[in-house]
């Protein structure tokens, strides 16, 4: 684009923002100090739009989940296994924490309205940590849980919800703070495909034209998109190569896909 420089073509910036994968703090930050980077260098007062580059096989990506996390903590009180009634676990008390959670994911989740690009959205346990040695009765335990979120859906209230629904699960059980939500350590909302319909079917368009698939679809898995969209730009999620390979040992793009998505961008960016 900067070699043939078309007549009509768009102006194009750059961002390479970190953090994508732990919270998102690089894309937040960026679309946070765009205010004073307009202001130093002369930048537009807000992008007219965004294509955040994830492996999509060349489809365009309209929505997808966000998520909110955070750590449960149960309390327990130690003393030596071979007398374990006179102790109190913090394994088994979490064990049935995680029962509640199931439930919640199978009883209030899936049976909510689904998205009609994502489906309903999701809960899971994915750590947990606890006791200090095999002869000792644990008097501590920490998971770490994972609510996908629709777009829309309020990343606190949604936390609030599955903490309710625990408390009043566990009753007697949770009660003394033996039971502990801490805040979120993470939370962000998800991509909507309400602010994002012309731009998408343009890209879909030079996608097609260009040999991609080009189809609009929905992702289960979050990306940047969703703090860009936040700030009222209309964004969508676009690029080569395949999620299956993304967090494995040998990621790989192949090249035709490489290939094709740089002439589908150069045709989207040159037409303007």
């Amino acid at each position: 684009l900067a070699n043939e420089r078309p007549v009509n073509a768009a102006s194009i910036i750059l961002a390479c923002a970190v953090d994508e994968e732990a919270g998102g703090s690089g894309a937040r930050g960026l679309m946070t100090r765009w205010p004073e980077l307009t202001a130093s260098d002369g930048l537009p007062a807000m992008p007219a739009m965004s294509i955040v580059a994830e492996p999509t096989e060349l489809n365009v990506v309209v929505a997808h989940k966000g998520v909110v996390r955070w750590r449960c903590r149960t309390i327990g009180r130690a003393v030596h296994s071979s007398s374990p009634e006179n102790g109190d676990n913090a394994i088994y008390r979490m064990g049935r924490v995680v029962a509640a959670l199931e439930r919640y994911h199978r009883e209030e989740l899936r049976g909510r309205e689904p998205h009609r690009l994502l489906g309903t959205p999701s809960l899971s346990v994915g750590l947990i940590s606890g006791g200090a040695s095999v002869n000792v009765v644990p008097d501590a335990c920490v998971i770490e849980i994972d609510r996908r979120v629709l777009p829309g859906e309020d990343c606190q209230a949604a936390y609030r919800h599955v903490v309710d629904y625990v408390y009043q699960q566990l009753g007697e059980d949770a009660a003394g703070g033996n039971v502990v939500h801490e805040p979120p350590y993470h939370a962000s909302g998800g991509l909507s495909d309400e602010n994002n319909g012309q731009l998408a079917a343009r890209l879909g368009e030079c996608a097609r034209r260009c040999g991609g698939a080009g189809q609009l679809i929905g992702v289960p898995f979050g990306t940047d998109a969703s703090h860009i969209c936040a700030a009222g730009v209309p964004t969508v999620v676009f690029g080569p190569g395949s999620i299956a390979q993304a967090h494995t040992a040998d990621e790989w793009i192949a090249l035709d896909q490489l290939h094709a998505a740089s002439e589908i961008l150069f045709d989207f960016a040159s037409g303007w």
